[in-house]
């Protein structure tokens, strides 16, 4: 049955999905400036929504390689829905990114943070970054000058997609959190191109200006998988293209 859920996509949430399974491999992603394709959302389960409050604080593991510590997030103890080891970061109330430290095969985890694939993560976490912020406005604000430094169209295409809802008074609820789990594929790995896949454990909802759920909106947590293209332009890594990709959720 297909259903409508609110969906990040690179920062952002798009308002397609789908009900279904992973396949092995993601789907092609075409090297041009954020495409955006339908993406999957499994059955929702019932969850309450997540608190603003800040969430306590913890500190890097010795020997473990981090984010920045000047970055836009900070290490936090817990996310929604992870319960295997590593490192998990707020980037904002309600927005989480997880990072694997130790490799678990039975729960599907064969990478782990290193020191090659960090500017890469940390370029996609800020770009997400900056659309979630956007979108969760009320009305949506595009006047972030980090678009530029972000996302190889300057966020155009992604802008593009989330207009009209802005123009229906519709915003992005994060409810009942959303938690990205990104890794970098070795496939078609250079130095100046990477694939980031992400299987993201999605909670969020648009509503209407009155707050009520906009239409096809469903409350709960559904996961949703994805690939990103991602180029370095200068000696900054940026967002290139986004497509389905079933096989992150595998």
């Amino acid at each position: 049955m297909r259903r409508i859920k609110a969906f990040a996509v690179l920062g952002a949430l798009v308002v397609v999905g789908c009900d279904g399974g992973g396949t092995a491999q993601p789907d092609t992603i075409a090297p041009t400036s954020a495409s955006v394709g339908p993406l999957p959302t499994l059955p929702a389960t019932t969850a309450a929504a997540v608190t603003t409050a800040p969430a306590p604080t913890a500190t890097l593991p010795d020997g473990a390689i981090g984010l920045s510590a000047d970055g836009p997030w900070t290490l936090v103890d817990s996310a929604p829905g992870v319960t295997t080891p590593g490192l998990v970061y707020e980037l904002m109330p309600g927005l989480w990114a997880y990072l694997p430290l130790v490799e678990d095969i039975p729960n599907g985890i064969t990478w782990t943070l290193n020191e090659e694939d960090r500017p890469i993560i940390e370029a996609y976490l800020q770009a997400r970054l900056v659309f979630f912020k956007a979108i969760t406005s009320a009305p949506m604000n595009f006047s972030s000058p980090l678009w530029n430094d972000l996302y190889l169209d300057g966020g155009e295409r992604l802008i593009g997609v989330v207009t009209p809802l802005n123009a229906a008074g519709q915003v992005l609820d994060l409810d009942a959190g959303v938690v990205l789990r990104p890794t970098v594929g070795g496939d078609g790995r250079t130095e100046v191109h990477a694939l980031v896949l992400d299987c993201i454990l999605n909670g969020s909802v648009f509503r209407n200006s009155d707050g009520s759920l906009a239409d096809g909106s469903t409350p709960g947590v559904g996961r949703d998988g994805q690939g990103s293209t991602m180029q370095l332009d200068g000696d900054s890594w940026k967002l290139d293209a986004i497509a389905d990709a079933r096989g992150a959720c595998a």
